[in-house]
């Protein structure tokens, strides 16, 4: 059994904390904030799931990072920087194992999360990630899926592979955790992507298309930066589109629905039917455009990469793009990578 604290307190921090309490482990989660709480700090529930009373809850950083074996991440991508510097505030945070249980890139400088990590001071070896298929309305309900950990340290990778699998959750290891950390950002993108698709008649039966282009996109990508193409293949990206590409609860293929049935990139419009700012494939596409920028800045212009896909869902939702020629846009750019 481990000491494991959790922060955030969110949709798929409860479900994480979840699937270790069914792990037996000893769950502590941490809220930002000082007094009062959301309904999971309140009442161990929300609309999801019920936690175990053995389940604690707090609102002191210092409290959970300093007694846990294990601190697993998961808030919104984007903040993490921020919550690196709170916790330079606590006596021994760089001497502590982290999980990341998130999925995207820092979108002002384009760092994996791992990066924004070891920035603050963290010890690579100490640094694991935690990708794959899941939702917490599926899970929470005694669904089972397969999941990965990747870490720079192997025998880290195994030992949380091992203790964080449980009857609901088979967890194996990936050695590449840049792929991981690309695979597990940039299927949000192409979950927008898929919603665009499925919302224009002509193309909803395109998914496959842009599955295999994707797939083929990303792994140059991650070739390109010192990682294994095959991880592309794997279920941070390939393995998590059945939770991405069509499943209703998918934020990303919902939104990219959304702005089409409504023709509107309106954020409040929007926010009447899903939160636009936990869409985390917008700011993903922002971001991988920068690493891609920043890579062809080095190499020849043979060697430039072009990311037509992930450009252009950028644009899509930059409104660069009009609305009724997204599906024309993106099946022109899905039909690009196929002929390369």
């Amino acid at each position: 059994m481990k000491k494991i604290s959790i922060l955030g307190m969110g949709r798929w921090a409860s479900c994480i904390a979840y699937i270790l309490d069914c792990s037996k482990h000893k769950i502590t989660m941490w809220e930002r904030g000082s007094e009062g709480g959301s309904e999971l700090f309140k009442t161990h529930k929300n609309q999801y799931l019920t936690l175990s009373e053995k389940t604690t809850f707090t609102h002191d950083l210092k409290q959970a990072v300093q007694s846990a074996d294990v601190v697993v991440i998961s808030i919104l991508s984007q903040n993490l920087q921020n919550l690196t510097e709170q916790l330079k505030q606590v006596d021994g945070y760089n001497k502590k194992c982290y999980c990341i249980a998130m999925k995207g890139i820092e979108a002002t400088t384009g760092r994996r999360l791992s990066e924004v990590l070891i920035d603050a001071g963290i010890p690579r070896d100490n640094i694991a990630v935690w990708a794959g298929p899941g939702h917490v309305q599926a899970l929470a309900n005694g669904g089972v899926t397969n999941m990965l950990i990747s870490a720079y340290n192997t025998n880290f990778a195994k030992d949380l592979a091992t203790s964080f699998s449980s009857k609901n959750v088979a967890i194996t290891v990936s050695y590449d955790i840049l792929g991981t950390e690309l695979c597990a950002a940039c299927k949000n993108v192409y979950g927008i992507a898929a919603g665009v698709l499925h919302a224009n008649a002509k193309y909803n039966h395109c998914i496959g298309s842009l599955m295999v282009a994707s797939v083929k996109e990303l792994a140059t990508l991650i070739d390109a930066l010192g990682g294994n193409p095959q991880s592309a293949n794997g279920l941070a990206l390939l393995g998590d589109y059945q939770a991405t590409m069509f499943d209703e609860y998918s934020k990303n293929l919902t939104f990219g629905k959304l702005i089409i049935e409504h023709k509107t990139l309106d954020e409040q419009t929007l926010n009447k039917f899903i939160k636009v700012c936990s869409v985390e494939g917008i700011k993903t596409s922002e971001a991988i455009l920068k690493l891609r920028d920043a890579y062809n800045l080095k190499v020849s212009d043979a060697q430039k990469l072009e990311l037509h896909i992930i450009s252009t869902v950028h644009k899509i939702v930059t409104g660069k793009i009009a609305l009724e020629k997204a599906g024309d846009s993106l099946f022109e750019q899905i039909c690009k990578v196929l002929e390369k």
